[in-house]
């Protein structure tokens, strides 16, 4: 009895250590090739104290979600205090560039060919339902929770949801 009450106790710290947001700062290299950059004031925040942070591998997976149907211009418009960081891992720079271009996708991004950003946080510990796409809100470098990129209304209100709570 007292061993099945110890062990039911070591299986509810470790699901909810598992589960809450991590608590050491992310690890967000700025030493990467910046593309897409519409010009020379078209820059990422690295310092501000909300971002958004996206990983992506474009070699294995579409850019479909970065297409205007995620309404990327509205969010980048509607949410100027928030930096917003992608990180597009895969081998072809031209390929990533023209994507980019092609979908008008309205932010700069760094090309992440070695995977930096991805071991740098270790990306493979982290439980999601597809390795080639993880977003974040984080707070002070901070991930505080995923961001649901994907689902446009919803997004809006985690962002406005988390902005209050400053």
């Amino acid at each position: 009895m007292k061993k099945s009450v110890i062990l039911g106790c070591f299986i509810s710290l470790s699901l909810s250590l598992a589960c809450s947001p991590r608590l050491e700062k992310m690890s967000l290299p700025a030493d990467l090739e910046l593309v897409n950059q519409g010009s020379e004031q078209d820059s990422v925040c690295i310092s501000c104290s909300h971002q958004v942070v996206v990983f992506h591998d474009f070699d294995k997976s579409s850019f479909f979600v970065f297409s205007s149907k995620f309404r990327w211009a509205e969010f980048r418009e509607e949410f100027p205090e928030v930096g917003f960081l992608f990180y597009f891992s895969g081998e072809d720079r031209n390929k990533l560039v023209h994507e980019l271009k092609e979908l008008d996708f309205p932010f700069p991004a760094f090309h992440d060919p070695d995977f930096r950003f991805y071991h740098a946080n270790q990306l493979d510990t982290v439980t999601a339902k597809y390795d080639v796409l993880h977003s974040f809100h984080l707070k002070e470098g901070n991930p505080i929770k995923r961001a649901e990129i994907g689902m446009g209304q919803q997004f809006i209100e985690e962002l406005e949801l988390v902005l209050e709570k400053k």
